[in-house]
């Protein structure tokens, strides 16, 4: 992994937040208490499709604390592994100055 691949991670992470936010306006969700888990993967699935994202997504919004966000791309397996494998790519992503919360 190199500075010109964290930057595009970061960009396409960034864009996927924008578009959870979107999604909690639309429906006017206050807390992960108001999110109706059905609609939220329905309207995830409209833009994500599965086996698309690397897991490295999983663990910057998971530090980002976008955890609804998780939870959607995990129930629409968007993931192309499970969590828990490749956890080294995380930290080298980290290491080379990647954003979670900052983004």
């Amino acid at each position: 992994m190199n500075k010109k691949q964290v930057k595009l991670i970061e960009s396409k992470a960034r864009k996927l937040m924008k578009l959870d936010g979107k999604i909690w306006d639309k429906y006017g969700w206050q807390s992960g208490n108001d999110v109706n888990e059905s609609t939220y993967s329905q309207e995830i699935s409209k833009v994500v499709k599965p086996q698309t994202l690397d897991i490295i997504y999983y663990y910057i919004f998971e530090d980002a604390n976008f955890h609804t966000l998780c939870k959607g791309l995990v129930q629409i397996g968007a993931f192309k592994k499970p969590y828990g494998q490749d956890n080294e790519i995380y930290e080298e992503y980290r290491k080379l100055g990647g954003k979670t919360w900052q983004l």
